[in-house]
């Protein structure tokens, strides 16, 4: 109504009249708006824009004349090739009822009777509404259109009665002349077969345009957007949903007009869960579904008491179908894009790991990496230390670790998973079902809430190096086994077992360059670079810092006494003893010679340190068994503390070492004091 009001107010008056109609009529729209044939006005703005009209055009049949105008400007559009499809006028005034509902939802209208070449309607306000003369006057004009969409000259329409002065309907009289009454009969059956013809071509139009515009959209959102805009141009409905579910996790992807957000979303669960039969007969929906899966569905929906006709739902198929084929394309491509993200992080793995050195920077690199390789929530790393006898978990990533202490450790039960694997090395994943899974495993993932884990044993050669372990939080589906999934993992597991045999071979040449042969305790190089970090650390959290050095007396004369191969064995005993004194977290190193030195780090380091040198004292009252051979030696200690006494290391080992002397000379002179009181 609104577009022909505006067609016919530019060709009686020019675009500037069209300028004034819209103002004068107080419009709320603008001429794009309400020239546009799939869009929707109020009954209000309708009835003012028809009113101005005729005062404009000054014509005092301007609302029926403008009916009139609609097999002339609808002629090619997909309403007219819906009505030509129905096969006669007689049909069209038949379904008026829903033949009515594509141009206005404000009134009711029944055909009461139809027969050859007349046809008896009957117009009642819908609920809310009145009847306004000029929009009886409209229904007049459009009554007589029906029949030149089929080749016949415009029917005659009587308004007998009318509702907008008093009566209880509007009802109206349509005759028009028959095929057989016409001397030109073959000439209108040609052209009617013809006008059916440009209707067909037309909805071939709709449906191709649609087809270019699909493949000229660049996101998958923009493409299901035009699907929508696109029905609502070929079925005629107040609001159109397009309501569909992917493979990644997300809420529904939802397109519509004339919903709100809210209501949008509640009809989109609603749809995809129910069946269509179960819903009411307004509802038009039809399922968005392929060859490869169902997606979802597309509703179009008229106000309640309206129905489709048949042809209306053969014609949203072709558009769900059009959906359905750009999922499956976007799918297909998303696939083809997650294989190249993972063939991309396999080959990111590789250059990281080429690069890392410690099996703890291979664990490290390992952990960042595989998320982008398998589809989980949390990765972790695990790797065997045969000389503590337990799985270390060196790294991890991901959330929901809320349970699990820094310093994870596992240590083999008899006949649990762990065991198994150190007596029969196997590199096949273990899959985890969390709720049935085997129990030592299960207690492995205790308390990070997984619904699924993959474990992949490091193995090479018969002997087992660690195991990479994936979960995920929600749907364990994720984890289902498939080729795909174990060729990924086994690409992982290949690298990274390579990289940590090279991480291992590091690790020990780390070792020795960081720790004495002898002892095994942390050297000077180590104990340097240790003391400057925990002296950052130290400065940045505003604690202490305790340094003491630890010097052995009467070392010299067993040493000289009884041989340096002595000497060394005593120095590992020591060694021993001043590992049992200390605390985890606490480091203990061999400068060189009998020379030791302790760093500890504590927010109360001062009180650890006296406490550290009370259990040296003790300890070394005790003699040591070498050899044999019980021997002691005694320890003088000396301690500063950051940064009471220094606030640099070369100042905290000058103050530690002064210190240590001190006590030395301390014990020296005790021990003087004994002999001479004894002698």
């Amino acid at each position: 109504m609104t577009a022909l009001v505006i067609q016919r107010v530019r060709d009686h008056a020019g675009p500037e009249a069209v300028a004034e109609l819209l103002a004068r009529a107080g419009a709320e729209h603008d001429v794009q708006f309400l020239s546009d044939l799939s869009n929707w006005t109020s009954f209000d703005e309708a009835m003012a824009l028809l009113r101005t009209g005729a005062l404009i055009t000054h014509h005092p049949q301007f609302a029926r004349a403008t009916g009139e105008d609609a097999a002339r400007r609808l002629n090619a559009s997909p309403v007219a090739a819906l009505f030509r499809s129905l096969g006669s006028p007689e049909e069209v005034y038949r379904h008026i009822a829903q033949s009515a509902t594509k141009y206005s939802v404000v009134s009711r209208m029944q055909a009461t009777a139809v027969g050859p070449g007349f046809a008896e309607i009957v117009a009642t306000p819908a609920e809310g509404f009145a009847r306004d003369p000029s929009h009886c006057a409209w229904t007049t004009g459009m009554l007589t259109q029906p029949t030149i969409l089929f080749g016949l000259p415009k029917a005659t329409v009587t308004h007998e009665c009318c509702a907008a002065y008093g009566a209880d309907a509007c009802r109206y009289t349509v005759t028009w002349e028959r095929r057989s009454e016409r001397e030109d009969s073959a000439e209108n059956e040609i052209g009617a077969v013809r006008a059916q013809l440009a209707a067909l071509q037309q909805r071939l139009h709709g449906i191709f345009q649609t087809a270019g515009e699909l493949i000229a959209a660049d996101e998958i959102e923009e493409a299901l957007a035009r699907i929508v805009d696109r029905a609502g141009v070929e079925v005629r409905a107040q609001r159109y949903l397009l309501a569909v579910r992917l493979d990644d996790g997300r809420a529904p992807l939802c397109h519509h007009r004339g919903f709100g957000e809210q209501e949008a979303a509640s009809t989109a669960d609603l749809i995809l869960g129910a069946h269509p039969a179960t819903l009411p007969a307004n509802w038009l929906v039809v399922p968005v579904r392929s060859g490869r899966r169902d997606y979802g569905r597309l509703l179009a929906l008229q106000e309640p008491g309206r129905e489709f006709f048949a042809q209306e739902r053969e014609l949203l198929e072709v558009y769900a179908t059009y959906a359905a084929s750009v999922l499956d394309s976007a799918t297909a491509l998303a696939q083809a894009e997650r294989r190249y993200e993972q063939s991309s992080a396999l080959l990111a793995l590789a250059r990281a790991l080429a690069v890392a050195g410690t099996s703890e920077e291979v664990a490290a690199q390992l952990a960042t990496v595989v998320p982008d390789v398998v589809d989980c929530d949390r990765a972790a790393v695990y790797l065997w230390r045969p000389e503590a006898g337990e799985l270390v978990r060196a790294a991890r990533t991901g959330a929901h670790e809320v349970s699990e202490g820094a310093e994870w450790r596992y240590r083999p039960e008899p006949g649990g998973l762990l065991a198994g694997l150190l007596a029969h090395p196997d590199p096949e994943p273990i899959f985890i079902d969390m709720a049935h899974g085997e129990p030592g495993a299960q207690a492995m993932f205790a308390g990070i809430g997984a619904v699924a884990t993959i474990i992949v044993p490091l193995v090479t050669a018969g002997s087992y190096l660690g195991s990479l372990a994936v979960s995920v939080m929600d749907d364990a589906e994720r984890l289902a086994p498939s080729t795909d999934l174990l060729d990924r993992l086994s690409g992982v597991a290949a690298q990274a077992t390579t990289a940590l045999q090279n991480g291992r071979l590091v690790d020990q040449i780390t070792h020795q360059a960081r720790h004495d042969d002898l002892t095994g305790l942390a050297n000077r190089p180590q104990f340097r670079h240790a003391l400057g970090a925990a002296l950052a650390r130290a400065r940045e959290d505003g604690e202490q810092l305790a340094l003491l050095f630890v010097d052995l007396d009467g070392f010299k004369p067993i040493n000289d006494r009884l041989g340096h191969e002595t000497g060394d064995r005593l120095l590992i005993a020591v060694a021993e003893r001043m590992r049992d004194c200390i605390r985890p977290g606490d480091l203990v190193a061999r400068l060189g010679g009998d020379e030791f030195a302790v760093l500890i780090g504590a927010p109360q380091a001062g009180d650890a340190a006296l406490g550290l040198e009370a259990r040296l004292d003790d300890a070394f009252r005790s003699p040591l068994a070498v050899a044999g051979t019980s021997l002691t030696v005694g320890a003088s200690v000396g301690h500063a503390i950051f940064p009471g006494d220094a606030t640099d290391a070369e100042a905290l080992i000058r103050h530690a070492d002064a210190a240590m002397f001190a006590h030395k000379r301390d014990r020296a002179r005790s021990r003087l004091s004994v002999l001479a009181a004894s002698s």
